[in-house]
């Protein structure tokens, strides 16, 4: 994976310490993340971890996030998107993680849930990971009043159907939820 032209020129237009604390506190986990979801070439990981960090220090500044909760979620999402360019754009790629998907996707079963969590959060947490990586973008960057114009270039998808969009998935979303909510309070109901 090479950086092209477009990533050099933004080198020059980043504080470099901005860069470095963003590496400190994100290029381990960024690594660690993709090397245990992926099987991917080392030198690529690396590659893909750095667009990231400096993607995140060009438009990071036009952001403000409510916590740094916030601010990593967004962080991750952005390294998402270039793992999944990543694998769109490399077939050896798709044929190697395949077997990675199938076998997620063979795991998937209704997780159980700890008590002592906050029920409407954890079935808020779960419905929001059914959900493809732009839907999780669009509400979370969408509830930090970010402009549908910047969303799209994060998303890829055309600006003037995002509103539609984001009507759409805030709806569904509180639906699944609240009939989730329904059905696990009906469950303990007739366990009692």
């Amino acid at each position: 994976m090479s950086f092209g032209k477009e990533t050099y020129s933004l080198l020059s237009n980043i504080n470099n310490d901005v860069v470095k604390s963003l590496y400190e506190m994100y290029a381990k986990k960024l690594l660690a993340y993709t090397f245990k979801n992926y099987t991917i070439d080392k030198d690529d990981a690396w590659a893909i971890v750095y667009k990231t960090i400096y993607k995140i220090a060009e438009v990071g500044s036009k952001y403000t996030f409510e916590n740094e909760q916030k601010r990593s979620a967004f962080i991750f999402k952005t390294h998402i998107n270039f793992l999944r360019n990543y694998f769109r754009d490399n077939k050896s790629f798709e044929k190697n993680n395949r077997e990675v998907e199938l076998h997620e996707n063979f795991a998937d079963k209704e997780p159980e849930l700890n008590p002592t969590q906050n029920l409407p959060l954890t079935v808020l947490q779960q419905e929001l990971e059914k959900l493809e990586d732009w839907q999780r973008i669009l509400l979370l960057m969408r509830g930090q009043d970010m402009p549908y114009s910047k969303i799209a270039e994060f998303v890829k998808k055309p600006e003037s159907q995002l509103k539609v969009y984001y009507a759409r998935l805030k709806k569904q979303l509180t639906e699944n939820v609240n009939a989730e909510l329904e059905k696990i309070n009906t469950t303990q109901h007739v366990n009692q």
